[in-house]
């Protein structure tokens, strides 16, 4: 997918690094761009989140179904772990630990950091992931490893959606809550693949249950 030499596109806004609680490391949709998450975020209104926003080449995360061999999305979902990777790196560097970064994805972006967070061995301070779930087979087993403690989790997805099937968006819950987060999997009528209004209200509220939890 990528020149692994090339330097990753990571866009930035939100508050002001020194005026923010909380980081927010967001991840478009297939055949999208950091501008749909940008106005996304613009809807949630989260006055002191600051994003970063890894940009995919092409606007694509992985070739394949959610749900094919992992090899068949090879070498992409190596090169999209990296991007996360890569801006965390910047996410720290400008301050926030982990325990104050949110991760936000819709369509294949939240499918990256599901599969990311299931394997990380540490917690981050919540996560919204829209219309996705870790990568694999159905049956593929996510590792159990690391603790939530409590922390928020919503997953919000139509109940036929043509990309994710619902029992990989339900497997991922079900890792997560194995781990102790606080998980919401919210599943609506339909077959739309698309951010709603309510999970941008559920996203608005996470993102001010975090900011809470960070100032008590």
């Amino acid at each position: 997918m990528t020149d692994r030499s090339s330097r990753p596109v990571i866009e930035r806004w939100g508050a002001p690094l020194n005026l923010a609680t909380t980081a927010v490391l967001a991840m478009h949709d297939r055949g999208q761009g950091a501008q749909e998450m940008r106005r996304f975020t613009q809807r949630v209104a989260e006055p002191r989140a600051a994003y970063f926003a890894p940009v995919a080449p092409e606007g694509l995360w992985f070739p394949g179904a959610l749900t094919d061999p992992i090899e068949a999305n090879q070498p992409d979902l190596d090169d999209a772990l990296e991007m996360v990777e890569a801006a965390l790196t910047q996410v720290t560097r400008s301050g926030f630990a982990p325990a104050r970064t949110v991760m936000l994805g819709f369509g294949q972006g939240a499918s990256v950091l599901a599969h990311h967070i299931v394997a990380a061995r540490f917690a981050y301070a919540g996560a919204v992931l829209l219309a996705g779930g870790y990568l694999g087979p159905r049956g593929t087993m996510a590792p159990a490893e690391g603790r939530w403690d409590g922390r928020p989790v919503f997953l919000g997805l139509a109940e036929a959606d043509p990309e994710v099937p619902m029992h990989r968006a339900e497997e991922t819950a079900d890792a997560l809550w194995l781990r102790g987060a606080d998980v919401e999997l919210r599943v609506y009528p339909g077959t739309e693949h698309a951010i709603n209004e309510d999970q941008t209200v559920a996203t608005r509220r996470l993102l001010a249950r975090v900011r809470g939890d960070l100032a008590a």
